[in-house]
């Protein structure tokens, strides 16, 4: 039996006991005293507060999302021989490091993560340190012998961890400080090498479109783009840096990462409407919620993200509050990609592609997202028309090499607009190809 203690980092004493029985078995059960305090939270939806332990497919789904894919992780299963199953023994290892505010570590460990402070707790990067990290995360090399990325982050993405310090600098934490990163450095596919450049443009297109969205900003570091992210997971307050405590769809729902598209689950265990449903509904405004997810899924079926899956929306849990929904991030304009699936992430009505989605298909997914079909066409309608409008005003001074984006948009837009009979004028454009090579926007 293996037992690790589970932490936040606001919390003074471990929240829960995370343990794993000898025939692999995995339980997690909060503690007594965090059960006891009046501004707890649950650690996810999934995971509600009860004095009850929770099973081994919901725990071992929440917190085999913690881990991360990365050399760091690789190297532990090489050198403890541990199985990538066994989420307990790594996480004994790695746990330490989990992304945002969890931390699950050896019973009896003091706790690792603590609020940091911008003047103190970071060692800066100088500029020949930070080109060679940008380098070595590009070529797909270890990061060197004295560094470790301080908060890695899962997913495939090449990526670290950073903090954004005073004079437009950026650097890590010092080691055994526990202080958070403020940002998240991403390198692109290499196959998809401006890859960078487009989501940073999406992500700013999709604010100016009124959507609560993250930030990003896409920059060149000795001819290797990359994007740098700003963790909205994290608050700064002057020179002081807190974490928040977040979850994504996948964790919430009690789902495995593998589960993050509709079409890997089954009905009852997948990520679909009725899933999305679950989740608004435990929100604190839901009638926002479901307003807020209808209005990015529209912006996402206009710009051709449909890799909008349940790792790339998420939650806020708060103290004394209901769940909140956390700004939109990840938005990338997969379908100008050559190669890439035409399927949607989840649904929409019975349509699979873009292309088969008709009136009905999205009325039923709003009734399906919790939207009361007696004010779904109107919300819906009202969505559409200005979702459309704003992209319309935005892309007609879009930059040459955003033509393939704005050639999608304009052939989506002219969907939406004849399935809806919104009686908008859409300006031309020249019809929409994918051609080979990468993103080929130019």
């Amino acid at each position: 039996m293996r037992l690790l203690d589970v932490w936040l980092e606001s919390s003074a004493l471990p929240i829960g006991h995370l343990a794993a029985g000898d025939d692999g078995a995995m339980g997690f059960v909060y503690t007594a005293d965090w059960l006891g305090q009046a501004d707890n939270h649950a650690l996810s939806l999934s995971l509600p507060l009860t004095g009850e332990p929770f099973g081994d497919a919901v725990t071992r789904a929440w917190f085999g999302n913690l881990l991360q894919e990365n050399d760091q992780l690789e190297r532990v299963m090489a050198r403890e021989g541990l199985d990538r199953g066994d989420i307990a023994g790594l996480l004994a290892h790695v746990g330490s490091d989990c992304a945002g505010a969890v931390s699950v570590l050896p019973q009896g460990h003091p706790p690792v993560k603590r609020p940091g402070n911008l003047a103190e707790d970071y060692d800066a990067l100088d500029d020949e340190t930070f080109r060679d990290l940008v380098q070595r995360l590009a070529e797909g090399r270890p990061l060197p012998e004295d560094m470790r990325d301080p908060s890695p982050v899962a997913g495939y993405r090449r990526k670290i961890s950073l903090a954004e310090l005073p004079g437009n600098r950026f650097g890590l934490p010092k080691p055994g400080s526990g202080a958070p990163t403020t940002h998240i450095l991403k390198i692109p596919d290499p196959g998809h090498r401006h890859e960078s450049r487009h989501e940073a443009f999406v992500t700013r297109l999709a604010a100016q479109c009124g959507l609560d969205v993250g930030k990003c900003t896409a920059s060149d570091v000795d001819g290797q783009e990359v994007l740098l992210i700003h963790r909205f997971d994290r608050k700064v307050d002057g020179s002081d840096v807190y974490r928040l405590h977040q979850e994504d769809f996948a964790q919430a729902l009690g789902l495995p990462a593998t589960l993050k598209y509709e079409r890997r689950g089954q009905e009852g265990r997948r990520f679909d409407a009725a899933a999305i449903a679950r989740i608004l509904a435990e929100t604190d405004r839901p009638a926002m919620a479901r307003q807020r997810f209808l209005e990015i899924t529209l912006f996402d079926l206009l710009v051709g993200n449909n890799d909008n899956h349940a790792k790339n929306h998420a939650l806020f849990h708060l103290p004394g509050r209901a769940p909140v929904l956390a700004p939109f991030y990840d938005l990338v304009p997969v379908q100008v990609v050559a190669g890439y699936t035409d399927e949607l992430a989840f649904r929409i009505g019975e349509a699979h592609v873009p292309e088969d989605i008709r009136r009905e298909d999205l009325l039923h997914f709003c009734e399906a997202i919790g939207i009361p079909r007696s004010g779904a066409r109107t919300l819906l309608e009202r969505a559409a028309r200005q979702m459309i409008e704003a992209i319309e005003e935005h892309s007609a001074r879009f930059p040459q090499e955003m033509r393939a984006l704005d050639n999608l948009a304009g052939e989506r837009e002219a969907h939406l607009n004849a399935i809806l009979e919104l009686g908008l004028e859409l300006r031309e454009r020249d019809a929409h190809i994918v051609r080979g090579g990468g993103w080929a926007l130019s």
